[in-house]
């Protein structure tokens, strides 16, 4: 009887050996292959750790988000045309003249484009027929169908590099004439966080 115990206690520790070897297999691999050498220690002459840390000026929060700007545009729809207008009257980083479809960019850097476009109400049988895009000229920078459950796209978003002068314009394809778009700004929307180049 005490050879059965002691047998199954060796496979167990056996499963128990394989498991932390694999483990350790795995730490080792992602410690070399995560970026684990800087480029400060990859140099020839290697600065002492407490004089690395005196050279470094963290920056402050507020020089950081000095940087970044942000904005939302409300959509309104009349005659199947959508325009844009902000809450901001600041139309530096991004400019649209009333009335008009297309939001011009008036600065370089990387937008963080959130688009969600819903519906007042849509045809459930012809669901795979309603598609949002945002585009910039002739170049498609999101996508999305509009899901007919509740009508909306949901929250597309994308990080994208755009230059002054680019535009952004949303298209609609509905196959109804009736299905328009409802305004309220937490159902339909186009948010953009500017981060300038360095």
């Amino acid at each position: 009887m005490p050879q059965t115990t002691q047998h199954s206690l060796t496979h167990v520790l056996l499963l128990w050996i394989t498991i932390l070897s694999i483990v350790q297999v795995v730490f080792i691999t992602l410690f070399f292959t995560t970026g684990h050498h800087s480029r400060a220690l990859s140099s020839s002459t290697v600065t002492p750790a407490m004089q690395l840390q005196a050279n470094i000026t963290p920056s402050a929060p507020s020089e950081l988000m000095g940087k970044v700007e942000m904005l939302t545009f409300k959509a309104t729809e009349d005659n199947r045309k959508i325009t844009w207008a902000t809450k901001n009257q600041d139309q530096i980083l991004v400019s649209v003249e009333p009335g008009e479809t297309v939001l011009k960019i008036n600065k370089d850097g990387y937008f963080l484009l959130n688009l969600q476009v819903t519906l007042s109400k849509c045809n459930r049988t012809m669901g795979s027929l309603y598609t949002v895009s945002l585009n910039s000229k002739d170049t498609v920078i999101l996508q999305g169908r509009i899901n007919t459950n509740n009508c909306s796209t949901g929250l597309l978003g994308k990080v994208e590099e755009l230059n002054a002068n680019d535009s952004l314009e949303v298209t609609i394809i509905r196959p109804n004439e009736d299905d328009i778009i409802d305004e309220n700004e937490y159902l339909t929307h186009l948010d953009i966080v500017f981060f300038p180049r360095n």
